[in-house]
């Protein structure tokens, strides 16, 4: 009843602030109009004045204004949203991809008594020049403990203007005594386009994916340009564009990458909104970069969002290109921020327009996710979003937590520390998950049927886009998923680079073939192992039953002999576990180590190796029959 009745106040004090929003984007037209606003703004300051001054706690006016903004947009879609002060920054790094910082990404692993441990460190930044390395500890920053703090207030604390100084303790494997290191913060400009190396002598790879946390920014055109023309100039006779985990960004920036693969003056997207001006046609403004007959394959999957989607749908609407992987997320919906307050320092995000492909269709998915109207997404670590009401889904239907974890971990292609972060929140504010009228874009048919530009393919509305070749990735092993959560795989790539030499590139480096070995050798260990313990599926069952049966006073010999004999099964699939885990866990600590060693590139190239999708890119791009075929060139 408190939350109702809370939210309830709230709702009513919202047009205070929205009546000045409102005016300022020319919603409200006309005599009629301006009288509404004003009957409701008599209303809404009565109410703001008595609660200000009446209520039986005192209650502060920046809290009563966040929350009755909050309460306004309780019914619309889930990504009109509203930003305080620090929300409002962290936007401004994710769309201008710059801030002050040390140019580093940590984690609590799932340890929030513990110590964050870097995670990341981005080239060329003070924390790479100061010779930090993925796996140290920062117990402390400018002699304050980090222990108890919460990760949040550690990476603010870690920010700052540039050119000040802050001096973090560091404890470091291979080390014996902790040492303080003095560093001086710097803008971090976060690429949002990396060329890790090379996959193929004749095909460019381009990472625009979660692997390197992209999003589309103010700086993604030019990057993009001259990751293709070096591409180019290096004899790259097929390109691969890897926007998998992108979850989007400037609208602007979708069509400056469009722009690299089309002809001058073709339309990328088209927005259809409720004001005049926020119904346009955005079209390719140069010639290409990248000349027309060298193929193209963008890798997608079902994180990909919004300004991916932009990119993806005009590429195969125009026929330039196949589109690789699984079907996007379905963001089609365009927001505008706009600025609230005297000061400027909050900001109102809204969706004020639908966006649709060359070829007429709209992506977006109005049935799949909602929340009093659309869907809701949760963001975890710097970019990668959740369905709220997929997770719900999962959480219902898993029977232990392990089960959630694992699943999250690979519907999501998220790492371990960060699925268990998403178990770790605090969830109560999304509560109240219910259907009704939706109130974004119009709803689409998914099973519309549009036809390419060029070549008239078929191609769908509604519901992301649908790749043109559809590749699944593999499901790792549960013992792998397992080490993985426990971050022991980690742990043992951070201890093994502390006694070895490594070639400058990741390209000349091959692992020792007896690695999977050496890191069994360190698990028998339980200083390192942690108590680390696996149970196979026949071994769960075999115990839930005993459970069951000593619950209901029925566990008898008979029964004894029974389970042993389950347990004999367990024992025989326990090594088969093992033997199907083996190559996944190479892998595995090949990435893993590659990260420790050279960076997100290495990381990038290591991940690439046992990747299904890549790997039918570069077959495709490799054989033009075949990619002809697909693009409808040529008949099959």
């Amino acid at each position: 009843m408190f939350v109702r009745r809370r939210f309830a106040i709230f709702t009513t004090l919202i047009g205070v602030l929205s009546v000045y929003l409102v005016l300022d984007s020319r919603l409200v037209t006309g005599e009629d109009a301006y009288e509404k606003v004003g009957r409701g703004f008599d209303a809404i300051n009565g109410a703001y004045s008595l609660l200000l001054n009446e209520y039986v706690d005192e209650l502060k006016a920046e809290d009563l204004s966040k929350d009755a903004i909050s309460g306004m947009l309780w019914d619309l879609d889930p990504y009109t949203t509203f930003f305080d002060s620090n929300d409002l920054k962290q936007l401004q790094i994710e769309t201008q991809g710059k801030f002050g910082g040390l140019g580093i990404m940590i984690s609590k692993r799932g340890k929030e008594d513990g110590p964050p441990v870097v995670m990341n460190v981005i080239e060329g930044t003070p924390a790479d020049t100061s010779k930090l390395v993925v796996g140290d500890r920062i117990i402390a920053i400018d002699r304050d403990p980090t222990f108890d703090k919460d990760l949040r207030e550690i990476v603010n604390t870690l920010r700052g203007d540039p050119g000040a100084g802050v001096t973090i303790k560091i404890e470091r494997p291979g080390m014996e005594k902790p040492f303080d290191q003095p560093i001086i913060r710097a803008r971090i400009d976060i690429s949002s386009v990396q060329i890790p190396g090379e996959v193929d002598p004749d095909i460019g790879y381009i990472s625009m994916s979660w692997l390197s946390s992209s999003r589309f920014t103010e700086r993604t055109g030019g990057e993009l340009q001259r990751a293709l023309i070096k591409l180019i100039n290096n004899g790259a006779t097929g390109i691969i564009l890897d926007l998998r985990g992108n979850p989007g960004g400037l609208l602007n920036a979708a069509v400056d990458v469009v722009d690299k693969f089309l002809p001058s003056n073709l339309l990328v997207v088209s927005t259809r909104g409720r004001l005049r001006e926020q119904s346009r046609s955005h079209k390719t403004r140069h010639d290409p970069i990248l000349p027309a007959d060298i193929p193209l394959v963008i890798l997608v999957d079902e994180r990909s969002a919004s300004a991916s989607e932009i990119v993806a749908g005009a590429i195969q609407d125009w026929d330039r290109g196949l589109i690789v992987g699984t079907q996007t997320f379905g963001k089609g919906s365009v927001q505008t921020v706009r600025t609230l307050g005297h000061q400027g320092d909050k900001a109102l995000k809204l969706t004020t327009a639908a966006y649709y492909t060359p070829s007429g269709r709209s992506i977006h998915n109005a049935e799949k996710r909602r929340y009093r109207g659309g869907p809701i997404e949760i963001t975890v670590g710097n970019s990668t979003r959740i369905s709220a009401y997929e997770l719900f889904g999962i959480i219902g239907q898993a029977e232990r937590r392990e089960d959630v974890i694992i699943e999250l971990e690979e519907r999501f292609g998220l790492e371990d520390y960060l699925a268990e972060e998403v178990l770790g929140m605090r969830l109560e504010g999304l509560l109240g998950l219910a259907s009704s009228e939706h109130n974004g874009p119009e709803k689409v048919d998914p099973e519309k049927v549009f036809t390419t530009r060029v070549n008239k393919r078929k191609v769908y509305g509604g519901g992301g886009i649908k790749p043109d070749v559809v590749v699944q990735q593999e499901r790792r092993p549960r013992l792998v998923l397992a080490l993985l959560r426990e971050g022991l795989i980690f742990d043992f790539a951070v201890d093994f680079a502390t006694t070895q030499s490594f070639p400058r590139r990741f390209e000349d480096y091959t692992l020792p073939e007896d690695i999977v070995d050496q890191f069994w050798t360190f698990m028998a260990d339980s200083t390192n192992s942690g108590g680390f313990t696996y149970q196979t599926n026949t071994e769960i069952k075999v115990q839930e039953i005993k459970d069951a049966l000593k619950k209901n006073d029925v566990f008898k010999d008979d029964t004894v002999t029974a389970l042993n004999q389950l347990s004999q099964v367990a024992d025989r699939e326990r090594e088969a576990d093992y033997n199907k885990a083996e190559p996944y866990i190479r892998l595995e600590i090949e990435r893993a180590l590659a990260n420790r060693v050279w960076g997100t590139n290495g990381k990038i190239l290591a991940t690439l190796k046992g990747d299904k999708q890549f790997q039918e890119a570069v077959r495709l791009l490799k054989d033009r029959t075949v990619y002809d075929q697909k693009l409808a060139l040529v008949k099959e």
